[in-house]
C-alpha cells in the first residue's frame, strides 16, 4: 500500500469515528458538540439583560391593539414532537412563554373571529435561538407541530423571518405563522381568521391573505421592541 493510499484510509477511518461520535453526542445531549463549544466561550450568556419571556409575550398587545388577551402569558417548555427528524427537547432555554389573544367579546373557544398566539423563547446564547428557528423551519415545512396542519412557505430564507400559510383545503380558516429570532430571543407568532359560516375557497384565500398581512406586521412591530432602538 502506497503512502497516499494509507493517508486516504486513515482519513476515512477518522471521518467515520468523528461522525459516529457526533451522532452519539447529539442523541445523548440533544445538542451538537460545536454549539456546546461555542457556548463555553465568553460571554457565557447573551440574555442576562433581557426581560422575562412572560413580559416579552405580554408586549405583543402593543403590536395587536385591536385584540385582547384571552389566555394570559404562562410558562411553557418547548419540545418538538414527531416527525422523528425533529423530535427532541430544545436545550439552552433560559425561559419560555405562550400567550393567546383574540377578538373582544363572548365567543366559544373555537369560534373567535380573529386569534393570535405568540410563543417566546429566551435562550442563553444567540446560536441556540438561531438553531431553534432553523429547526422550527424544517418542522413547519412538513406540518405545524402544534396543529398538525400541512403548511406552505411564503417567505424566507432571505428575509429576517419565515412565513407559512396553512395549505389550501387543509383547514377551515386562514392561518399564517411567522417564525424568527432577534439575538437570543426566538419567537413563533400565529394568526388565524375564522369565517362566520361555511367559506368558499376564494373566501379562505382572502382570509389567509389577511392573516398573513396581520402576522407579518405584528411580528415586525413586536420584534422591533426587542432592540434598544425599538
Amino acid at each position: 500500500m502506497s503512502g497516499l493510499h494509507l493517508v486516504v484510509v486513515v482519513a476515512m477511518v477518522l471521518a467515520a469515528v468523528s461522525v459516529d461520535a457526533t451522532e452519539q453526542y447529539t442523541s445523548r445531549y440533544h445538542s451538537l458538540p460545536v454549539i456546546d463549544w461555542l457556548e463555553s466561550r465568553p460571554p457565557l450568556t447573551d440574555s442576562a439583560d433581557l426581560p422575562s419571556a412572560i413580559d416579552l409575550a405580554r408586549d405583543v398587545s402593543r403590536a395587536l391593539p385591536l385584540l385582547v388577551i384571552r389566555n394570559d402569558a404562562r410558562t411553557q417548555m418547548p419540545v418538538f414532537g414527531p416527525p422523528s427528524s425533529v423530535q427532541r427537547v430544545v436545550g439552552g432555554v433560559r425561559d419560555a412563554a405562550r400567550i393567546d389573544l383574540g377578538t373582544p367579546g363572548s365567543f366559544p373557544a373555537d369560534a373567535v373571529p380573529v386569534t393570535a398566539r405568540l410563543d417566546v423563547l429566551v435562550f442563553d446564547r444567540e446560536p441556540r435561538a438561531d438553531a431553534w428557528a432553523q429547526l422550527m423551519g424544517r418542522a413547519m415545512d412538513i406540518r405545524d407541530p402544534d396543529s398538525g396542519l400541512p403548511q406552505v412557505r411564503t417567505a424566507g430564507p432571505e428575509e429576517a423571518d419565515v412565513v407559512w400559510l396553512a395549505a389550501p383545503g387543509s383547514n377551515p380558516a386562514g392561518i399564517a405563522t411567522v417564525v424568527g429570532h432577534r439575538g437570543a430571543v426566538a419567537f413563533e407568532l400565529q394568526v388565524s381568521f375564522r369565517p362566520s359560516g361555511h367559506a368558499s375557497a376564494a373566501q379562505l384565500i382572502d382570509l389567509s391573505a389577511r392573516a398573513e398581512v396581520l402576522a407579518r406586521g405584528a411580528a415586525a412591530v413586536w420584534a422591533n421592541g426587542l432592540t434598544p432602538s425599538g
